[in-house]
């Protein structure tokens, strides 16, 4: 990946607003002068992430990560700072400098980058496709299920020709290879003759976004009566990953947050008929069941979730498996079923949308829903003990485990304790004796994501340490008071390795009269301290008290280094009493710029 000249990533850096950024990947909220949200970089509970639209950075108090624009892309869609600054500068419609415009292959593969001008390009051949006579059975197929052409066209569905090589062909045709097509998850490899085919064939295309609206992987619904695999969707790339990801979330993203609310289905369909109608606050999983990851993605958007899911059962053992998940990650998740054998497409087209809103809103919560399926099951069982037993203890587990994880409380649990023992006709006692026994089974926790590393810096307990850490801390808000200490100290007196590279690079900006924290987040040298910058600029407009700060840590650093000096000459066997005279008498003269020390 080519460099960027600093002109052109400070122009980058200046067209990007870090609250529209991370908006797109998080739901923030405003509190005071800045934005709260919860981070993506760790399992976040609480919203622990606050992002300054005046210093342009976010920081996570909880697990350290932090940055400007640059780092966030850095650190959430794992690139390079070329690949961040490209991207952000694509995003905002800056033109790419002519010697680095063109697409380029780095060691160890295609970037991100080129993958999505891949797969843009990619949609532009189905889309076009769609429309030819050729596409004509996949655009009647689509309209048949209730899709309107202005939808067609809104969610960018093409179609996929019944031909072994037509994609290959027009990405050749744009100068693309096909080892970047099979990268990209849209060619396959012969085994055994060499050379590659299409993946899709004779399939109606739905094309999938990440958050930002780049197209990542693709979604075909075959055409063909014989074909073996109704559905297909792109395979793990560099791009898409189907368990970190979820179809349509980019159009029902600002629902989302709006409503706090997310509903979620199980196919491409069931999304778009009932955002067609104005509910678009749906989304589905792709392919695969819902994850932990799926639960992480949902809860930075969403207060609640609707599990929308086919009333089939497959459909309702779905909704079963994902209510632990979203039990275990304490995210309120409520269940709708659509009945008489329909799927919510289906729903939407024979009932309309205000039915599919009413059963939306009606939806019983998890434990409810999941009580209701197992009283079923408890009469069904009749006079089988060790059924009714079984079909308890679960229900139990299941109560237990939410209470453990924090995703409901004492009152709660002890409620449906009580409904339980009077159903069953047992005493109370008894029944959270069990619960107890159960909850001695579980972990205290859910397993959590890994979080970045704290960010680097001295230990907060070495005061000479510390001392350097105020100085950046102040320099970081208040660019004027760089003049009071840059005569009495500079980047050499600095002891940190990381500290003594932020501090350089604010002595050279300052000196050529740059100093500011934007402009130092968007220098490519100083990225993988992105993190330690937010965190000084942090703390430093948290302590406040800019001079008196200043003035006591520039004395500690320049006693420091004095008290150095003093030990290296007597211990140089060159040294002569006349350079230590020397060395004492500057010592006591009088300094105008050093001012007492504040305690």
């Amino acid at each position: 990946m080519p460099r960027f000249s600093e002109q052109f990533v400070q122009q980058v850096a200046q067209a990007t607003d870090i609250v529209d950024l991370i908006s797109q990947y998080v739901a923030l909220k405003r509190k005071g002068h800045e934005f709260v949200g919860l981070c993506p970089f760790h399992d976040d509970k609480r919203p622990s992430m606050n992002v300054s639209p005046t210093k342009q950075i976010f920081k996570c108090f909880a697990c350290g990560a932090g940055g400007g624009v640059f780092q966030f892309l850095i650190l959430y869609d794992k690139m390079s700072f070329p690949e961040a600054v490209r991207t952000l500068a694509e995003r905002a419609n800056i033109p790419l400098p002519v010697e680095t415009g063109a697409p380029s292959e780095p060691v160890g593969g295609l970037s991100k980058n080129d993958l999505l001008r891949v797969t843009a390009a990619a949609q532009r051949f189905f889309q076009s496709s769609l429309q030819t006579p050729i596409g004509r059975s996949a655009l009647e197929y689509a309209r048949g299920r209730g899709l309107s052409d202005e939808s067609i066209e809104r969610f960018g569905l093409g179609f996929a020709p019944d031909s072994w090589d037509g994609l290959i062909q027009f990405a050749r045709r744009q100068a693309i290879g096909e080892t970047q097509l099979v990268t990209a998850g849209l060619a396959v490899r012969r085994e055994q003759s060499g050379g590659c085919y299409d993946r899709f064939r004779n399939r109606l295309i739905f094309p999938i976004l990440d958050p930002t609206g780049g197209v990542i992987g693709f979604g075909g619904r075959a055409l063909a009566a014989e074909e073996r695999a109704k559905y297909l969707n792109s395979p793990e790339t560099p791009l898409f990953d189907k368990s970190a990801n979820l179809y349509a979330l980019n159009w029902a993203r600002e629902t989302i947050v709006k409503d706090e609310q997310a509903v979620v289905v199980e196919g491409y369909l069931d999304v778009l008929l009932p955002h067609q109608v104005g509910l678009t606050n749906v989304v589905a999983t792709l392919g695969t069941a819902l994850t932990e990851r799926h639960v992480r993605l949902l809860s930075r958007y969403a207060r609640e979730v609707v599990l929308l899911f086919d009333s089939d059962t497959a459909g309702q053992a779905a909704a079963e498996r994902a209510l632990e998940i979203f039990l275990a990650q304490q995210v309120n998740v409520r269940i709708a079923a659509v009945g008489e054998g329909k799927d919510p497409a289906d729903f939407v087209l024979a009932r309309g949308g205000d039915a599919l809103k009413a059963l939306i809103a009606e939806a019983p919560d998890a434990l409810q829903y999941a009580w209701t399926r197992r009283e079923e099951a408890y009469r069904q069982a009749g006079g089988n003990l060790a059924d009714r037993r079984r079909i308890v203890d679960d229900f139990l587990r299941l109560i237990t485990s939410s209470a453990v994880y924090g995703a409901i409380d004492e009152i709660r649990r002890g409620q449906l304790a009580q409904h339980i023992a009077h159903m069953l006709n047992v005493p109370l006692g008894d029944l959270q004796a069990q619960m107890r026994r159960l909850a001695r089974r579980l972990p205290t926790t859910p397993a959590a994501s890994p979080a970045p590393a704290a960010p680097a810096g001295p230990h907060k307990t070495e005061p000479a340490l510390l001392a350097e850490r105020h100085v950046l801390e102040v320099l970081l808000n208040r660019y004027d008071l760089f003049d009071h200490c840059c005569e009495r100290v500079d980047p050499q007196d600095f002891a940190d390795p990381a500290l003594r590279t932020i501090a350089t690079a604010v002595w050279d900006a300052a000196h050529a009269g740059q100093l500011r924290l934007d402009e130092l987040l968007a220098c490519e040298p100083l990225a993988p301290l992105g993190s330690l910058l937010a965190d000084l600029a942090t703390e430093g407009e948290r302590r406040g008290n800019y001079e008196q700060t200043l003035d006591g840590a520039v004395e500690l650093i320049v006693y420091r280094r004095d008290r150095q000096e003093t030990r290296e000459l007597r211990s140089d066997a060159m040294s002569d009493d006349e350079k230590l005279r020397r060395f004492h008498n500057r010592l006591n003269q009088p300094d105008a710029r050093r001012r007492p020390k504040i305690l």
